[in-house]
């Protein structure tokens, strides 16, 4: 299992991934963070700040590179930043939850 991370300067990228991610049953629950804090270095040495969307969710480690294709093809030209980590451990009931989702 990993825990697959999606980052976005865009509100409606995030709510559109997360539709997209519940409806193909890829996840059975996904977390969004909104509008939180991106501190950047800017080209002239200044630091910045952007709002920044995290789309959080638990999935199966063989669906990482599906649910990449699916939000590049649903969601061209997006800015997203993606990370998987991996889930060493998981309560029973939430690893049965993700044995549901569909195969790899």
């Amino acid at each position: 299992m990993i825990l697959f991370n999606l980052l976005t300067l865009s509100a409606d990228h995030a709510h559109r991934a997360t539709q997209l991610v519940l409806t193909e049953h890829l996840a059975t629950d996904v977390f969004v963070d909104e509008a939180i804090d991106n501190y950047c270095l800017r080209p002239d040495g200044t630091i910045g700040t952007q709002p920044l969307y995290r789309v959080l969710f638990l999935t199966k480690a063989l669906l990482c590179r599906r649910i990449e294709e699916l939000l590049q093809a649903r969601l061209p030209g997006n800015d997203f930043r993606i990370y998987a980590t991996p889930v060493t451990h998981v309560n029973e009931a939430e690893a049965d939850r993700v044995r549901q989702l569909q195969s790899a």
